[in-house]
Formats: C-alpha cells, sequence, structure tokens
C-alpha cells in the first residue's frame, strides 16, 4: 500500500495545548524540527498561533516573529534533507513571508474564509494548500456531507483559479460534536474518494478522551490507531505531534499489508 506522508507539528507558541509552549523560541522549535526529520516527518508544518480552544488571537508581528526565524534556519536544511515545510496560519501576510523564507505548503485551517487575500497569496507564491472544515465559516452542519459539500466547493474555487496541489482537512474537533467528529474519522474514506487527496489531524485531540474509558489517557495509542485506520481508508497525510510513533505504525501496517498480499498470491 502506499503510506500517508507524515506532517510533524512545530507549535511556535507558548500555549500550546500539546507541548506547553516548549518550542515557542526559534531555536528550540528549530532543534525540535531536525529531530521530527530524523525521526520520519516528511512536512514539518510550523504555527504561530494557537488554535486550541479559547486561544488569544496574535498580532501579524507577533505571529511573524514566531515563524519566521524558524522556517529561514530550517529551509537551509533541505539542501540535505528531504523535507517540506508548510505555514500554519490564516493570514495572507504571514503565508507570503513565510513563502518567500522556504514554506511551500500553506495550511489554512479556515479554507481561506478569514483573509480574503490568502486565495491570491496561494496562487502567486505557487504554493501547495490544505484547505479545513470549520463549522463557524462552513455554517451548515458537520455531517460528512457537508463537510465533503463544503470542502470541495472551497478547492475548486482555488483549483479555478491556478492552484494545483490542494488538500482538504475535515478538521476534527473545530466546532463539532464528538459524534460527528467520531462519524468523520469512521467516514473518512467518503473524503478520500474525491480528487482531492485528503490530510487529517487527530493527534492528542479531545475526542480522545471524551471516549468512554479513555478519560485518563494520554491520547498517544488512541491517536495511532485513528491515524492506521485512516491510512488504510486512503487519507494521504497525516498531521503529528508524535512522529516516531506513526512512522514505526506505518511502516508495521505497510509490512503486513504486503506480507497479507505475497501470501493471497503465492
Amino acid at each position: 500500500m502506499t503510506l500517508p506522508q507524515i506532517m510533524g507539528i512545530i507549535n511556535c507558541t507558548p500555549d500550546s495545548f500539546f507541548d506547553g509552549g516548549e518550542h515557542s523560541e526559534p531555536k528550540k522549535a528549530f532543534e525540535h524540527g531536525l529531530k521530527l526529520l530524523d525521526e520520519g516527518a516528511d512536512i514539518l508544518d510550523i504555527g504561530g498561533e494557537s488554535t486550541r480552544p479559547g486561544f488569544t488571537p496574535v498580532s501579524e508581528e507577533e505571529e511573524l516573529a514566531r515563524v519566521i526565524p524558524v522556517i529561514e534556519m530550517l529551509a537551509k536544511e533541505q539542501s540535505t534533507k528531504n523535507f517540506q515545510i508548510s505555514i500554519d496560519t490564516t493570514k495572507a501576510s504571514v503565508a507570503l513571508k513565510a513563502a518567500k523564507a522556504g514554506a511551500s505548503i500553506i495550511n489554512d485551517i479556515s479554507a481561506m474564509e478569514h483573509d480574503s487575500n490568502m486565495q491570491r497569496t496561494i496562487i502567486d507564491t505557487n504554493s501547495s494548500a490544505v484547505l479545513q472544515h470549520i463549522l463557524k465559516y462552513a455554517g451548515g452542519t458537520s455531517s460528512i456531507a457537508d463537510v465533503k459539500n463544503y470542502l470541495l466547493k472551497r478547492a475548486e474555487l482555488l483549483e479555478k483559479n491556478g492552484c494545483k496541489n490542494i488538500f482538504i482537512d475535515p478538521g476534527i474537533g473545530f466546532g463539532k460534536t464528538q459524534e460527528e467528529n467520531l462519524a468523520l474519522i469512521a467516514n473518512i474514506n467518503e473524503l478520500c474518494q474525491t480528487k482531492y487527496p485528503v490530510l487529517l489531524g487527530v493527534s492528542r485531540k479531545s475526542y480522545i478522551g471524551k471516549i468512554k474509558g479513555l478519560e485518563k489517557s494520554n491520547r498517544l495509542i488512541p491517536s495511532l490507531i485513528s491515524g492506521i485506520i485512516a491510512a488504510q481508508k486512503g487519507v494521504k497525510i497525516l498531521r503529528v505531534h508524535d512522529v516516531k510513533e506513526t512512522k514505526e505504525a506505518l511502516l508495521t501496517l505497510n509490512q503486513l499489508s504486503t506480507s497479507n498480499s505475497q501470501l493471497s498470491t503465492s
């Protein structure tokens, strides 16, 4: 089987829900990025504004100060290491400067709804794009049908205007009920059947702690299992905190899938 790429998360924020701001300083974020690459990351997703529930928005200047030095340092590593840099932002100005610094993917959780200049920025910089579903922008419900229809409309709009590499993301945890989160993961194959490859972020998210019996879980194993199921259903990128563990899980899945195929054809 074709394994999904692994997108390692670098939160350059003091209020990250996962690492508590451990990588908020550029040098520490850079070193963490190198560690994720050594563990098997294909993409590094760098964000300077937390999107955790109840997050405090930051100014353009602050966001730039957090992410641009990290991108510039990591971009220098691309001469010897094969990976891409993604900027996780809803601000077109941040995306533009990140692209100039070395990012080739713009990961906009608002699907270009937050900033009217984002579409033009994606196209002008010839960047790949990740468009995510958030209920407050999409309206309607977070059913698989509504999420799919919304993401297709946003992706088609961007493609029509010249972007050639677009990923869609159902936005697990963004304004969705527990039932909707679980249904989206379980039925992610419906998104994978569209023309646009799917990115999925389920790593350590709160839906895990709401599953009966997992209230005190550190969420690692449930994250890995969710990622394996997503890989089997056709997801192309897994956005994760735990790169090493995800890589090992995917390599095991691949080996077992290959072994089963060889046995059935012998």
